[in-house]
C-alpha cells in the first residue's frame, strides 16, 4: 500500500527548505540547473532564490494563510 506524506509535515519540510536557501549566503546568485546535458530535453534552471520564493508560495498557498512574521523578526522597521 502507498504510504502518504502528511500535509503539515510537507508544508513544514517546504517552509525549513526556504528559509535554510535565504539564509545560505553561499546559494545566493547560485542556479540549481537539471538535465544539463538535454538528455531529457531541454536544460532546465532556476536560482536558488527564486527556487527558494516559490517553496514559499507554494507552502503559503497549501496552508491557506501568510505565515510570514507580522513583526519582530526578520521585519525591516
Amino acid at each position: 500500500m502507498a504510504e502518504y506524506i502528511d500535509a503539515k509535515k510537507m508544508v513544514l519540510a517546504m517552509l525549513a527548505g526556504a528559509r535554510a536557501i535565504e539564509n545560505n549566503k553561499r546559494l545566493w546568485g547560485a542556479s540549481y540547473c537539471y538535465d544539463v546535458f538535454g538528455v531529457c530535453g531541454d536544460p532546465q534552471e532556476i536560482s536558488y532564490y527564486e527556487a527558494a520564493k516559490t517553496l514559499r508560495e507554494a507552502a503559503e498557498k497549501a496552508i491557506g494563510d501568510d505565515t510570514r512574521p507580522q513583526g519582530g523578526e526578520g521585519q525591516d522597521g
